[in-house]
């Protein structure tokens, strides 16, 4: 709402005060239905509740009745209590004069968010601290007071650096004296948790949607946004918890579409591709053939794939298999408690789960003679391995491998030069449905917990459905001898 002229900019301490109502209304949004893939406007629900603060008006919108009825009864409260209301916040807050000289700042979103990943930092695997801290730092550089100077490029990097090199990093003791101006800039500038609005947080969702850490112009896959939201999300959860906000502002900010992002059909090879593919990596290292196949043939993902040992590898049996027992991490150090181990469990699964993939038999053997050549040889060995004899790292693969053969195979005109490594998987995922295996044993070899998180993955990139399930019915209903209805 556009405040009016005269509308103080200041916190006061108002006289008149009522709330109008809670007002419902609809809206169209745009929303993906889950069964069809497809996007579609729906009218949903959303409540405004209006009130006056000494002849200005205001109003905040949720999604739910239950939300805003709470906060319409907040609102009487605080102005029962004699509290400030703040203009830009559109709220009632602690009154500053009531603080004793000297007494403790307001709690700001910094602060909370410090304390939050310090507390949750031991439970997160290392990929997901790495995430969480990125996601936190962004926040904590835009959630920040109308009034703070902008920040050049440079200043932005370099903020972003201490917040995820000391501030946002647990049991951090390597600090120097470029510390202090940054941790006194926060403490100055980061917006008190209180103030916060609904407008805040839409904006940030929007800069990180549309914008990267220096501002410059990109677009998120709706994916990354969600887990943005997510993380930044949990730490007002954990204000509210310690009783630090009396209400969350997410309330009132509309949420990210949930099935907006499946499987890209035009980045899902066939099998003559993932051949082709596969060969031009074979002109930069021969031993390359085996990895990429391996994944586009029995739908690992990279990760797995990494960390696959010679006794995981299972060609002499009938039929030959792939026990997938984890998966190979490869962020940052800094991110790994003392003593813990790269290998990380299945996605989603305990520490000791596993699944088996057969092999197919033009793979089986191109993975003995990988095996006879470039295998670790003890039965602890690393399958896949670089040209020094370590393990395979996957930037590294990505950079000097994989970008030259992508371009190389496909036309510059071709959706697949932009193909990611992880879509071998789904190139091998989508094959196998493709070609009329079950769907639990296709679960089973995916290893997707659920049949409808595989079915909602691919679900649009499986080809022919509607023409076999219309044959089908035909021939059920032709079997069935029907009398002529004309016939009366």
């Amino acid at each position: 709402m556009t405040p009016s002229a005269d509308r103080p900019d200041r916190p006061w301490r108002p006289t008149q005060f009522r709330v109008s109502g809670v007002y419902k209304r609809t809206q169209q949004v745009w929303v993906t239905d889950r069964r069809t893939g497809e996007r579609v406007r729906r009218r949903v629900a959303r409540f405004d509740v209006r009130y006056r603060v000494d002849g200005h008006q205001f109003s905040y919108t949720f999604e739910q009745r239950g939300w805003a009825d709470s906060f319409a009864r907040r609102l009487h409260e605080a102005f029962a209590d004699g509290r400030l209301f703040d203009p830009h916040s559109r709220q009632f807050t602690d009154p500053p004069e009531d603080k004793e000289p000297g007494g403790e700042r307001a709690v700001s979103f910094f602060d909370v968010a410090v304390e939050y990943v310090a507390r949750k930092w031991r439970g997160w695997e290392p990929a997901s601290r790495r995430n969480a801290q990125r996601d936190i730092a962004r926040a904590c550089l835009l959630l920040a007071t109308d009034d703070a100077p902008t920040l050049s490029a440079d200043e932005v990097v370099a903020a972003d650096r201490w917040l995820r090199s000391h501030a946002l990093m647990p049991d951090d003791t390597n600090t120097d004296d470029t510390d202090g101006p940054w941790e006194a800039w926060f403490a100055r500038w980061s917006l008190p948790l209180a103030h916060v609005t609904d407008n805040h947080l839409h904006a940030f969702i929007e800069y990180v949607r549309t914008h990267d850490l220096t501002g410059q112009p990109r677009t998120l896959a709706a994916s990354s946004v969600r887990r943005a939201r997510a993380v930044v999300r949990a730490v007002f959860t954990h204000a509210r918890k310690r009783r630090l906000l009396e209400w969350d502002p997410w309330e009132a900010v509309d949420p990210e579409p949930t099935a907006d992002d499946g499987i890209n059909p035009d980045l899902v090879m066939t099998p003559t591709q993932l051949r082709a593919l596969a060969a031009a990596c074979a002109t930069v290292d021969p031993r390359y053939v085996a990895f990429v196949l391996t994944q586009g043939l029995c739908g690992l993902r990279p990760g797995e794939g990494v960390a696959l040992r010679r006794r995981d590898l299972h060609l002499t049996a009938t039929p030959a298999t792939i026990t997938a027992r984890g998966t190979h991490s490869a962020v940052p150090d800094k991110y790994f408690l003392k003593g813990e181990d790269r290998r990380r469990p299945l996605k989603g699964r305990s520490v000791h789960s596993s699944r088996v993939i057969p092999v197919p038999g033009e793979l089986v053997s191109v993975l003995r003679r990988h095996l006879d050549r470039w295998a670790q040889p003890d039965p602890g060995g690393v399958v896949f391995t670089n040209t020094q004899g370590g393990r395979v790292d996957l930037s590294n693969f990505q950079r000097d491998v994989w970008n030259a053969a992508r371009h190389v195979t496909f036309p510059s005109s071709s959706p697949l030069q932009s193909v990611r490594l992880h879509d071998l998987r789904h190139a091998a995922i989508t094959g196998w449905l493709n070609a009329g295996v079950p769907l639990k044993t296709a679960q089973a070899w995916s290893g997707h917990k659920t049949l409808s998180v595989l079915l909602d993955t691919y679900l649009g990139v499986m080809h022919g459905d509607t023409q076999v399930g219309l044959a089908r019915w035909e021939q059920a209903l032709a079997a069935d001898e029907p009398p002529d209805p004309f016939a009366h």
